[in-house]
């Protein structure tokens, strides 16, 4: 038969390993009682009946006491993760260049700051023209050709 230790130890890994799939934050407590159980199980020789009350008194005590704590902790990590605002009109007026022909009806590529991106417009642009951004809409730039806007500039 196997020792009660080994039992518990494997528990507790189990539920330890259940809370990665789990975001509920409470399996973890049950997995530090069936460990804490395990490691009274190798200092005493204890019935089963004890070993069940010591993981539920164990497991609500990890619970009640340290889900807070656990909780303020991680809190604080994620806080001093600040993640600066994405700020998608910043591109608008900077320039490019076309690296896979745009039509209307079919998107093509530009490079933007060294990385290539979908890119449309409303009238044919080949590859190798210079083209100004007009809009970001998600990972899509929306481009003019730059004698276009020119054109517009004088016109104006």
């Amino acid at each position: 038969m196997i020792n009660p230790e080994i039992i518990w130890c494997l528990l507790g890994i189990v539920m330890l390993l259940a809370e990665l799939a789990l975001p509920a934050f409470v399996i973890l407590f049950f997995g530090l009682g069936a460990m804490f159980v395990s490691l009274v199980c190798m200092l005493w020789d204890i019935s089963i009946n004890i070993q069940l009350l010591i993981f539920i008194a164990s497991s609500i005590l990890f619970l009640v006491f340290l889900r807070k704590w656990f909780m303020n902790m991680l809190s604080g990590i994620r806080s001093k993760q600040k993640i600066p605002a994405l700020n998608i009109d910043s591109n608008v007026g900077e320039m490019a260049i076309v690296i896979e022909k745009i039509t209307p009806s079919n998107p093509g590529k530009i490079e933007f700051h060294g990385s290539p991106w979908k890119a449309k417009a409303a009238s044919e642009i080949l590859a190798g023209s210079t083209v100004v951004i007009l809009k970001q809409n998600n990972l899509t730039f929306e481009v003019k050709l730059k004698e276009e806007q020119d054109t517009d500039n004088k016109n104006t």
